[in-house]
């Protein structure tokens, strides 16, 4: 069995998201993985400082920069890293407080809502690879 055997869905996602009783971290890492190709090691890596929430982007992941035009956010997971950051000016990004998600953490919080942390990651591609391409008119 692949990894894309088991994935979350659009519809899904949306559940868990909008599920004030998950933490705030967690709910942004899976949008954060459901959108984009980060590896989940690599989003736990991740700083404050590795984001620019103005131009909706990771602009560094352990230590190397994001070439220009990748590491692109969505305007909604901006959104939530704002509220997830709140007055924090440095330290871990996805963090409950000022302590970083671990992988023990990660694996945990899906894992309670039926789900590997990696079907996220997977649902999403897939997701992406489904949608109709945007009209060229």
């Amino acid at each position: 069995m692949t990894l894309t055997d088991e994935r979350i869905t659009a519809e899904r996602l949306e559940e868990l998201l909008s599920d004030d009783s998950i933490g705030m971290a967690h709910r942004v890492l899976w949008l954060l993985l459901w959108e984009g190709e980060l590896r989940v090691l690599d989003l736990l890596s991740l700083e404050i400082g590795d984001v620019d929430l103005e131009e909706k982007r990771v602009t560094g992941v352990c230590g190397r920069a994001v070439p220009e035009g990748g590491g692109g956010i969505s305007e909604r997971a901006a959104g939530l890293l704002r509220r997830l950051i709140g007055d924090r000016k440095d330290g871990p990004l996805l963090a409950v407080g000022n302590r970083a998600l671990g992988w023990e953490q990660v694996m945990l919080a899906a894992g309670e809502q039926g789900h590997a942390v990696h079907e996220f990651r997977a649902g999403g591609r897939l997701h992406r690879r489904e949608e109709p391409a945007p009209d060229s008119e």
